[in-house]
């Protein structure tokens, strides 16, 4: 038990890693670039095709007969999520991206830290077998807490309320994912990470994210 406890541990501080090195890229980008649109279109449209093709492909293996419903789902959800994405850089610029996609990632490592250590009743095992209410609930406190303090620090300010939504937002994005992938009978949406999934595992949460963000009045 614990050793397959270590494992998981593992899977998920390689992810981690990643996450935090394109995160990093994405700051240096910031400053080298002074927050060019034409850079934040640039990035943007690279994930946006990035996801289609793994979501094209993940669908296309797929021995499920409702795979062409599942994939056109798939599309109208990374289509408005990109769009989403644009449509925070023109409203709020560079930091809503920040706030955006560092929120999914404290929800995701909290959820999962909390939800390791507590274990506790499962939300939706028919969906998701591992994600449990103190996974939920810890991981939307402490992504609220993280986030607050991050729009302070790079001066884009936050409510409780607004981080909280965001959050939500984020486990959201996780469920559906997670769903669809029941539908289609697969694992993960591709093999970028060993382990632990595709390009769509890692961002399932920034699409719903950046949609609740473009929803909402951050003003």
């Amino acid at each position: 038990m614990k050793s397959n406890l270590f494992s998981h541990l593992k899977e998920r501080a390689l992810s981690s890693i990643w996450m935090a090195f394109c995160f990093l890229v994405l700051f240096g980008i910031i400053y080298f670039f002074k927050g060019s649109s034409k850079i934040a279109q640039f990035i943007l449209l690279g994930l946006t095709a990035g996801c289609l093709i793994e979501w094209t492909y993940a669908c296309f293996l797929s021995q499920s007969w409702k795979k062409h419903s599942i994939w056109i789902l798939g599309v109208v959800f990374i289509v408005m999520g990109s769009n989403a994405f644009l449509k925070a850089f023109h409203s709020r610029g560079w930091e809503s991206w920040i706030v955006i996609i560092a929120s999914s990632i404290f929800t995701d490592t909290f959820a999962y830290f909390f939800g390791s250590w507590f274990k506790g009743p499962k939300i939706f095992p028919a969906i998701s077998a591992s994600k449990t209410y103190s996974g939920a609930i810890g991981g939307l406190v402490m992504a609220c807490i993280c986030t607050v303090i991050l729009g302070k620090l790079i001066h884009h300010p936050m409510s409780w309320m607004q981080a909280g939504t965001l959050s939500l937002c984020a486990q959201t994005g996780d469920f559906l994912e997670s769903w669809a992938k029941r539908q289609l009978k697969i694992k993960d949406s591709g093999n970028w990470i060993k382990g632990h999934g595709g390009v769509m595992d890692r961002t399932d949460s920034w699409w719903t994210t950046a949609i609740g963000y473009s929803m909402k009045s951050w003003t």
